[in-house]
């Protein structure tokens, strides 16, 4: 297998060489059983089609930019592989692989459909999964289909290189190739790939970003996909490792300044309405916009990137966003429903939001970069180089690193981070080395070994331990965390949010009141109590219904609010602000009834409401109208049992309106029943 960081200052563990336990290691056993249940005859059906074979197996459907994140399950599975050592990944990774170029044309046409979105896009993505299946799988035949695939690539797709090209017919992104064609040719050692990735270097935005011309950036074009903007640093990356030249480590590191500073949320998330865009717009999202952070692939890309500067400046401060966009983002976000449902955007909205799945279509991207970015979670952990090892989060877990040859085993499989601000550093190898831990940006760690407390030395951000260790000795961490209020870029005239220590708080919604109106930004750590029972959960001791706990334990539906701004006004409102006629069963989150002659009217003030609902397994049909005019219906019916849904309804221009929702009297075919049910109304002030 290539080391792609033989010569860095770092070296990550390995995925194969590092465990997890707790909430990350729930997750990834989730995501693993979820991404090897996917039948492999549906995963090729479009391509057996297209290319005129037999193709049994359900349609997955088309994904909304009419790109296949194929190419990102190939390299899934692949990584499974590694990460578990478990033959069945590599079997599934290599079939599809080898079922898939069955359908490869004679000149190389290897697309799902005859007329293919962004062929840059969608290229890049094979690329990625037949390289990590030669290099992490050893079948070096992968190389055979991608010099089938790059023919067609060099002979059809222009090399315009037009600055922002998010959307053109071939060339949309694309900018994040050179990353997975540099690895080609570090893994295969054919030349074309070296000269073919070198073709596709960003060199305009890149040196934008490196000189901090972020004001003719923006003149420039209005739109910088988020994702990609972020993920083509990672080709930076790579082309420092192949040529050595320092320029590209110094767009690396002025690419995660432009990020901290101008970008990123509390969370660690960026993007919002998945753009890269001006302070003052970033802001204004904050009062309308839904879709704050692409939370599946800018999870990846941020890792790829922070793990790029770890390993090549061997900083400890790059894996702080790696600890946020574990803690606040992807492993925040809601599991994967079986109709390929994933949860796309996270929310920060100051008039209030919810956590829901993406709707508009299955199987969409982030159903790729889902698995990928889950399964690095085991090589962002632990580094090494030839004086001893480096801890570089504190989350349950345990590995095996190489020191100057000789395998040293350290273990955090006590840990409880972040339920508990400390964790436990087991030594499981004897032998004389350093043993470093981050120091995180928001706390000064205490240490004891074996009990008694200890002093350490300070490097590059790493606190440092040198002794001859024995094995069975014990560092114990104490991590204390404490309440920070997170104004936006610092300024005290913008929405702030809660922090305690590295976790992102959000306030509890469904009162019908701003929560904002009951917290003092300057006294939230006297103003709040622990509530009983109920882990990294205050309330507000002289009201009780404030309460605040962590973003990552809301679920599906649940109001929150996670950037405060008093002068919100808020736009959630819980069903029982609705009027009900007939028979309704109220539960803490739905009404529902089966009654023929039940009614829910709820008015409103604005252009037009989103009804929120789940889908259920005995969900029935029914009609909604606004001021008395039928909209249509709502199939409350869905074969994965209570997945949160809505449905916009406008209104006649903006005003004062009234929404009505009944009975159908009518149910789909599959449906148990005749429920209805209702969750809550949002309005919308932008139609």
């Amino acid at each position: 297998m290539k080391d792609f960081f033989e010569n860095a200052a770092l070296k990550p563990a390995g995925l194969e060489n590092t465990s997890l336990y707790g909430e990350l290691g729930r997750q990834l056993d989730s995501v693993l059983r979820f991404y090897y249940s996917i039948p492999n005859d549906d995963l090729l059906k479009p391509y057996r089609q297209r290319a005129g074979l037999p193709a049994p197996g359900k349609p997955m459907g088309g994904v909304y930019v009419s790109h296949s994140p194929f190419g990102q399950y190939l390299s899934a599975y692949a990584r499974m592989y590694k990460a578990t050592g478990e033959e069945k990944y590599k079997e599934k990774a290599v079939y599809l692989m080898d079922e898939w170029g069955k359908t490869i044309e004679e000149d190389g046409f290897f697309f799902d459909t005859r007329k293919p979105f962004l062929s840059c896009y969608y290229y890049d993505k094979l690329v990625c999964g037949l390289v990590d299946i030669a290099n992490l799988c050893g079948e070096e035949r992968a190389f055979g289909y991608l010099a089938r695939i790059t023919d067609w690539e060099e002979k059809h797709v222009p090399e315009t290189r037009k600055y922002c090209d998010t959307v053109g017919q071939d060339t949309g992104e694309w900018y994040t190739q050179s990353e997975n064609l540099y690895k080609a040719y570090m893994v295969s050692g054919e030349e074309r790939y070296r000269m073919y990735a070198s073709k596709w270097e960003y060199t305009e935005y890149w040196n934008e970003i490196l000189n901090r011309d972020y004001e003719n950036m923006y003149k420039k074009s209005p739109w910088h996909h988020a994702y990609s903007h972020v993920n083509t640093f990672s080709g930076a990356a790579m082309a420092y490792v192949v040529t050595g030249n320092e320029i590209y480590l110094d767009i690396l590191k002025a690419a995660y300044e432009f990020l901290q500073n101008e970008q990123c949320y509390a969370t660690g998330g960026y993007g919002s309405g998945e753009n890269l865009a001006p302070r003052s717009v970033v802001a204004d999202q904050l009062k309308h916009a839904s879709h704050h952070f692409e939370t599946q692939c800018g999870s990846w890309a941020g890792f790829k990137l922070s793990k790029y500067l770890t390993c090549f400046t061997g900083e400890a401060r790059y894996s702080d966003w790696t600890e946020k966009l574990i803690l606040n983002c992807i492993g925040a976000s809601l599991p994967n429903t079986g109709e390929g449902r994933v949860f796309y955007h996270s929310e920060y909205k100051t008039c209030g939001a919810h956590k829901r799945h993406y709707h508009a279509s299955p199987w969409p991207c982030c159903t790729g970069t889902r698995p990928q970015a889950v399964c690095e979670y085991k090589d962002l952990m632990y580094f090494a180089d030839d004086e001893g090892v480096y801890v570089a989060q504190f989350f349950p877990s345990e590995a095996t690193l190489t020191v100057k040859g000789v395998p040293v085993e350290i273990s955090q499989k006590e840990s409880r981070f972040p339920a508990e601000p400390k964790t436990v550093i087991d030594v499981l190898s004897p032998g004389a080395f350093a043993l470093r831990f981050r120091i995180p940006a928001w706390c000064d760690p205490a240490v004891k070994i074996n009990g008694e407390p200890a002093e350490y030395s300070r490097e590059k951000g790493w606190g440092v331990l040198v002794r001859s260790w024995q094995k069975g000795d014990r560092v114990e961490l104490a991590l204390p965390m404490k309440f920070r209020v997170n104004y936006l870029f610092g300024d005290r005239s913008l929405p702030y949010a809660v922090t305690y220590g590295p976790i992102a708080m959000a306030f509890r919604g469904g009162m019908d009141v701003n929560p904002a109106l009951f917290v003092e930004p300057e006294t939230v750590e006297e103003d709040f109590e622990p509530m009983p029972c109920e882990e990294l959960t205050w309330r507000r001791k002289d009201n009780h219904d404030i309460v605040m706990k962590p973003f990552y334990i809301y679920k599906e539906n649940e109001e929150y609010f996670l950037y405060l701004d008093p002068k919100a006004e808020i736009c959630l409102s819980t069903y029982r602000l609705a009027d009900f006629e007939g028979e309704w069963k109220r539960l803490e989150s739905f009404a529902c009834t089966e009654d023929p002659e039940a009614r829910c009217r709820f008015g409103f003030k604005g252009k037009g409401v989103r009804l929120r609902y789940f889908g259920r397994h005995a969900g029935g049909i029914g009609r909604v109208f606004v001021d008395g005019e039928e909209k249509g219906e709502i199939d409350f019916f869905n074969e994965s049992n209570d997945v949160a849904l809505f449905r916009d309804l406008d209104g006649d221009g903006d005003g004062e309106h009234e929404v009505l929702l009944m009975p159908a009297g009518a149910k789909s075919q599959r449906s148990r029943g005749m429920e209805l049910n209702i969750c809550g109304f949002e309005v919308l002030n932008e139609f």
